[in-house]
């Protein structure tokens, strides 16, 4: 949910040892518009060039979704010189620029596989005031697992990546916003964007990988779909085969901390909505999803709960926000496995030893990473196979 990246009115800091300075984070950044052609090498000695002082070091570069460019992650010595647009060469009569930023908004790929390799989407979308990267970073330290391990981990029998590996960012600050959308708003905007996945009019299939709020947006999307009668939007409802939900709070959450930093703003009422005694809206939500996803074996659900407790939202004396609070539960297990009632079982859920927001954060060969990649590698071959079925129905 709340998370640490580069939010100047929302600073979640944890704590450092008394003779331990904090340690340096080099904040990662979106690249977009790099020309097909180029690889890593090239991008890193084009920066170089053309950024001073600042080493670059390109962590990822996939085709967008669009196919027209590709996107990279990238990270700097130094952020004291970049400017948000470089040139490129010029190439016939068109001139074109890449494109720096660091709040990842919409869609980013993290990685692409070879075309005839490409067999399913795996789309994770962040939580509350989080951020599309940022979220699911690990705590000081550079590792991020949807980029750096899941997309070479989902393979076929004969080891070659089989996912293309997506996340979606969206607007969820709390303090100072002036945002009034709600749960409607933010699936439908969701909703749009990955009606453009569909380039020849056809979809893989999706799963999702969705933490707290975030989960909410998917539940939200799947029943705007569902309600639809275009055709597209019919074909990617039916593409959506598994969701991996993290902290989710299909029964409410205990927002009572959060309440002071929306204070007045248009925003508090999506905040109120995600509440433990908004019984009402995420009740309705709840029996529309049910229906908009189908019945038992036409999908499949996996519910991640925390099992420690969070520090809570504090102000300290110069007005910043910081979550260094009492400890409170924030999503309960309850809540986070009240999905559908055949999933209810240790099969469809599975305890993480963490903290809300830290409970989509991993290290490198962490126990905990190795729980939910089984989960989710196990989702994907599922997913896979009733592809291969429902294509076997259509072609007899």
């Amino acid at each position: 949910m709340l998370t640490t990246w580069r939010q100047a009115s929302l600073q979640l800091r944890s704590p450092s040892g008394p003779n331990e300075p904090p340690p340096k984070k080099l904040p990662t950044y979106r690249i977009r518009g790099v020309p097909n052609g180029w690889d890593k090498d090239r991008l890193e000695s084009f920066l170089a060039g053309r950024v001073s002082a600042s080493r670059p070091s390109v962590r990822s570069l996939a085709v967008e979704f669009h196919g027209r460019s590709q996107t990279a992650t990238v990270q700097f010595n130094s952020t004291s010189r970049l400017s948000l647009k470089i040139p490129l060469p010029v190439s016939g009569s068109e001139s074109h620029s890449l494109t720096l930023d660091h709040g990842f908004l919409s869609i980013t790929s993290l990685f692409n596989p070879s075309p005839q390799d490409h067999k399913v989407d795996i789309i994770a979308i962040s939580g509350l005031s989080g951020h599309a990267f940022g979220s699911f970073k690990e705590r000081n330290g550079e590792y991020m697992w949807l980029r750096d391990s899941l997309p070479y981990a989902i393979s076929d029998e004969n080891g070659r990546n089989t996912a293309r590996v997506m996340i979606y960012g969206y607007e969820s600050s709390l303090p100072n916003s002036d945002s009034f959308q709600n749960l409607e708003d933010l699936g439908s905007a969701l909703h749009f964007t990955l009606r453009t996945l569909a380039l020849d009019g056809t979809f893989k299939p999706v799963v999702f990988i969705a933490h707290s709020l975030g989960g909410l947006v998917v539940k939200q999307l799947l029943i705007s779909l569902s309600n639809s009668s275009d055709e597209l939007d019919k074909k990617l409802r039916r593409a959506v085969y598994g969701i991996a939900f993290f902290g989710v709070p299909h029964d409410g959450m205990d927002i009572r901390s959060l309440i002071p930093m929306a204070g007045d703003r248009p925003n508090r009422f999506l905040l109120e909505s995600i509440g433990s005694h908004s019984s009402q809206v995420l009740s309705t939500q709840q029996r529309e999803f049910t229906q908009a996803l189908g019945g038992q074996g036409d999908s499949e659900i996996i519910s991640f709960y925390e099992t420690l407790m969070s520090p809570t939202a504090v102000k300290d004396k110069e007005g910043r926000w910081s979550m260094t609070g009492e400890p409170a539960v924030l999503v309960s297990k309850a809540s986070a496995t009240h999905c559908r009632p055949w999933e209810n079982g240790p099969e469809h859920t599975c305890a993480i030893h963490r903290t809300h927001s830290e409970m989509v954060k991993f290290a490198d060969e962490d126990p905990e990473y190795d729980k939910v990649l089984g989960r989710i590698d196990s989702l994907v071959r599922r997913a896979i196979l009733m592809r291969r079925g429902m294509e076997s129905e259509d072609s007899n």
